[in-house]
């Protein structure tokens, strides 16, 4: 219960942000400055949907959770890149899976926390690939950047979305952790599957 009306707080918060700048568009004289809040307006509505695919839409069971998350991701390039960008997000999955609500949950926050500090901090493209097993699903997440720093400790060194996300994988029986083997920016979670 507390979990939903967190969620409803975060939906109306981003509905009220949406509306004040939809506000100050329509009493601006300035073009360039109505064209930019109208992109900002844009984006949040983007959030708002990306918001309630992520943690309003539960069903009991997704029968192809591989497009949830592709939806997902479809979702976070609206919201989240600049529309000017040439920027993308590519989603590839190994397979149909089905996956609980609670899971689907789950699994659809440590993509967006992923995604969101690639765009955040990355350069160029950002690539996210599903490796479904019959105990565990892999994410990889993968930008175009240097990478972490060396030395860089997740539970040392990270802010608190990474250290969340950590916890979430740690719970489930997962690991979060930084490839170095590549010469780019990739970041693995392994999230158990719970029986």
């Amino acid at each position: 219960m507390r979990l939903r009306e967190l969620h409803h707080s975060v939906h109306n918060g981003l509905n009220l942000i949406s509306s004040a700048l939809q506000v100050q568009a329509r009493r601006s004289g300035n073009a360039e400055v109505r064209r930019e809040l109208g992109i900002a307006v844009s984006r949040i509505e983007s959030l708002v949907r990306l918001h309630e695919h992520a943690y309003q839409h539960e069903p009991a069971r997704a029968p192809n959770a591989s497009e949830h998350f592709e939806k997902l991701a479809r979702q976070l390039q609206a919201a989240l890149v600049d529309p000017r960008s040439a920027r993308l997000l590519a989603f590839t999955c190994d397979a149909e899976f089905q996956l609980e609500a609670g899971m689907l949950v789950s699994l659809g926050s440590v993509l967006i926390e992923l995604v969101t500090n690639a765009i955040k901090y990355g350069k160029g493209d950002v690539r996210i690939s599903l490796h479904p097993g019959p105990a565990s699903i892999t994410m990889a997440i993968e930008d175009d950047g240097d990478g972490f720093p060396v030395p860089f400790d997740i539970p040392r060194d990270a802010g608190f979305g990474l250290r969340l996300v950590s916890r979430v994988c740690a719970n489930s029986g997962g690991t979060l952790s930084i490839d170095r083997t590549v010469p780019f920016t990739r970041v693995v979670a392994v999230i158990g599957l719970r029986a």
